[in-house]
């Protein structure tokens, strides 16, 4: 069982606390809308959106999360600023969670965070994300905009392994946050495929016993690409996921982007259980505290 002897950041992100100790604070499970061929997104370039389906969805993912006891984040995907911005105003509407402002670049996300500060939702929105290609320009708009929350990403040819992905993050995204005037950070430890999501948990463990930083990361697209699992049937294919979700929080994580909302019902239940067995060890066996808000709470 894990406990990391530096001290760890927790950031609270409208209520939502996202960091700390393993057991301490339940994982967020990060639920991704608009992603390519979502059924409700009928048009990227407008935003135009099927709101009945969305909202159903939506609602089925509120119900997991606040029954088994987990956190919430909606990742919300934008190639087009002003469809974007719709977007984040709708799912903004429908649930309470804080949501990712995942737009393809940042002519797409710096717009969008300029919007959702004019109309009083900045204090939900997360940037997704502040990289390699993030310019002076757009780090100074994020600073006028008074943007403070980011997820910073370590992708880059050259930062694959561990100890590259932590200089990376010491020496290039965290003093461009700062630049920013970004307060709450998430860091992402960035998947290449799936055989090296081993590495992403070794960075995630790296990250925490270093600079004691919430972490995850998004093994979404990796795993729903695996084509070996699908001759075995759905049930198959829905147990691999869950397993690979869980791997990601039983490394350290702090939240994981675990894809499609619709899968909720498939990976949550499964990640609950791996927190309340966790937030269990911490209190009975090592007498510290855990959250108020905990599967432990709710699912045995």
């Amino acid at each position: 069982m894990l406990e990391y002897e530096r001290q760890q950041k927790v950031i609270n992100v409208a209520g939502t606390k996202i960091g700390g100790q393993p057991g301490e604070n339940p994982p967020v499970m990060v639920a991704t809308v608009f992603y390519a061929r979502h059924a409700a997104l009928l048009d990227e370039k407008t935003g135009n959106i099927d709101i009945e389906l969305l909202e159903k969805e939506l609602n089925e993912y509120t119900e997991i999360v606040e029954d088994t006891g987990m956190q919430g984040i909606i990742d919300i995907v934008g190639a087009y600023p002003e469809a974007l911005i719709r977007e984040c105003e709708i799912v903004a509407e429908l649930v309470d969670y804080p949501f990712l402002v995942d737009g393809l670049n940042d002519m797409s996300r710096i717009p969008a965070m300029k919007r959702l500060g004019e109309i009083g939702l900045l204090d939900r929105a997360i940037i997704n994300s502040i990289d390699e290609s993030t310019t002076e320009e757009s780090l100074e708009k994020l600073k006028t905009y008074k943007v403070k929350n980011a997820v910073l990403l370590t992708f880059g040819n050259r930062y694959i392994y561990p100890d590259q992905k932590i200089k990376f993050l010491e020496e290039i995204l965290i003093p461009k946050a700062k630049k920013a005037g970004i307060e709450n950070i998430m860091v992402d430890t960035a998947v290449l495929d799936l055989p090296s999501i081993s590495i992403n948990a070794e960075t995630v463990r790296m990250i925490k016993t270093k600079l004691g930083l919430p972490a995850g990361f998004a093994p979404a697209n990796a795993i729903y690409a695996w084509n070996y699992v699908k001759k075995y049937g759905e049930t198959a294919r829905c147990g691999a996921i869950a397993s690979l979700m869980a791997y990601c929080l039983n490394s350290g994580g702090d939240f994981v982007l675990f894809g499609p909302v619709k899968f909720a019902k498939c990976i949550i239940p499964a990640q609950a259980l791996i927190s309340a067995v966790n937030a269990y060890y911490r209190k009975r066996i090592l007498r510290k505290n855990v959250s108020e808000w905990t599967p432990l709470k709710k699912v045995f």
